[in-house]
């Protein structure tokens, strides 16, 4: 019968509209899930580049402390072989003394 034509042609336009929105929901979950892995990707990269900086700046501190450290300790050897030239100097000016003394 004709209603039982046109019931036939509704549910196959139905179904074909259920396929059609159904793939268009597909599409769009896909390109969420396509967003959200490149922000997660994108966070992660900054993250990546940050931890990467901050050991950048540790090694860069820590060969600026062994360059102070070098030259302090350079200076501090310095300062001693003066103490020990003078000490010297003045043991033997005593040396002296005591031998003009006697």
């Amino acid at each position: 019968s004709m209603e039982d034509e046109c019931k036939q042609v509704a549910a196959k336009l139905l179904k074909g509209i259920l396929f059609k929105v159904a793939a268009l929901e597909r599409e769009r979950l896909l390109k969420q899930r396509e967003d959200v892995l490149k922000r997660y990707s994108d966070h992660k990269k900054r993250q990546e580049e940050e931890q990467k900086m901050v050991e950048e700046d540790k090694a860069k501190n820590i060969e600026a402390m062994r360059v102070k450290e070098k030259e302090l300790r350079e200076r501090l050897m310095k300062k001693f072989k003066q103490f020990e030239e003078k000490k010297q100097k003045t043991h033997e000016k005593i040396q002296k003394k005591k031998h003009i003394i006697i």
